[in-house]
Formats: structure tokens, C-alpha cells, sequence
């Protein structure tokens, strides 16, 4: 279904003249990425408004996202396999987060393994995928890009701790956590 929709779009932009037939693998792909994404994010959200955590689910979104794209980490070998893996992630995220927020002087030891994930991640990213590896300028573009977002995730939970500390807060460092994790897989071979 996903190829369909892919191709289906291509083919309307081809038809517009917007791009050459020449291209018309590289947009499929493009699509596909797009569709694959959207359709997980969508998945996220409309679990968090049905089981009444979609302030927890948009937090997830928001330090779990934007980091994985330019870090890398582990890719399942499927669409359908990285949507029910994200889906997993952020179900696992949101579960744990009142968890660790219930055990009473948890809160340094979070921020301690916060700031050992984002370690990690900054030295450690990008991760390449074997079937897709990227160009040193591509490397070095992602590495900046991964290291601007850390880096505002990091005042960004900072701040929220400074207005309100609850429970949605763990979810960011809970995302961070998993990021840093799927790193840790892609580089051993997981």
C-alpha cells in the first residue's frame, strides 16, 4: 500500500511536469520515507488522544524525531517493521515515564542518564546504515545538525523543569534514552 500511494504521487508530480521520469526512483523512495513517517507520527498522536496521553505522545515526538534523522540509529528492514517498532518505542516510553516519575529521589539519577544518552549521541552520531551510507559532507551536515538539537532538547528540558516538573518531562528523557539506544544497536550490528 505504501508503494502505491509512493508511486500514485510520483506519477501526479511526472503528469504535472514538475519532475522528469528520470527521477521517478528517487521520488518513490522520497514518498515512501514521507508516507512511512507521517503515517507513524499520525499513529502516535491518535493512540495518545485515545488512551489519554497525547501531551506525553507529542513530547515523545518531539526528542525522539527530530534527533533520529540526522543521528541514524537502528533501521528495521521494513516499513511496516519501523512503524510497529516506533509505535513499540513510544508506547514503552509513555508506560515507563510515570513509572520512573512515581519512584520518589528518582530525579537526579534521570538527569544523570540524560546527560550520559546525549553524551553518547553527540559522539557517536551519525550512524550510517550499511545499505545506505552517506557522503562525508552528508556526514559532517548530519553531525551538526544532531549536535543543534541536542543541544536545544537538553534547554528545552531544562525549561520545562524550571516551569513545571511532571511527568511528561520523564517522556523527553525517556525519548532521549531510546534514541541513544538505537545508536547503540546500529553500531553493534543489531
Amino acid at each position: 500500500m505504501l508503494r502505491a500511494i509512493a508511486e500514485r504521487c510520483t506519477q501526479v508530480l511526472i503528469d504535472h511536469r514538475t519532475i522528469s521520469s528520470e527521477m521517478r526512483n528517487i521520488y518513490i523512495y522520497g514518498f515512501e520515507l514521507f508516507w512511512s513517517t507521517t503515517f507513524c507520527i499520525i499513529s502516535i498522536l491518535a493512540l495518545g488522544a485515545i488512551f489519554g496521553y497525547l501531551s506525553m505522545a507529542v513530547m515523545f515526538l518531539l526528542f525522539f524525531i527530530p534527533v533520529r534523522f540526522p543521528a541514524g540509529g537502528y533501521h528495521a528492514k521494513s516499513y511496516g517493521r519501523c512503524f510497529i517498532l516506533t509505535n513499540s518505542v513510544a508506547i514503552a516510553c509513555v508506560a515507563v515515564s510515570p513509572l520512573l516519575w512515581s519512584i520518589e529521589n528518582a530525579e537526579w539519577i534521570m538527569w544523570i542518564l540524560l546527560l550520559l544518552s546525549l553524551v553518547y549521541i553527540w559522539i557517536n552520531s551519525p550512524v550510517q546504515s550499511e545499505g545506505h551510507p552517506l557522503r562525508p559532507e552528508r556526514i559532517s551536515k548530519n553531525r551538526i545538525y544532531a549536535h543543534v538539537l541536542l543541544g536545544i532538547e537538553l534547554v528545552i528540558l531544562l525549561l520545562f523543569r524550571s516551569i513545571d516538573n511532571s511527568c511528561v518531562i520523564y517522556t523527553g528523557i525517556v525519548a532521549s534514552w531510546a534514541v541513544a539506544i538505537m545508536i547503540a544497536l546500529a553500531k553493534k550490528g543489531g
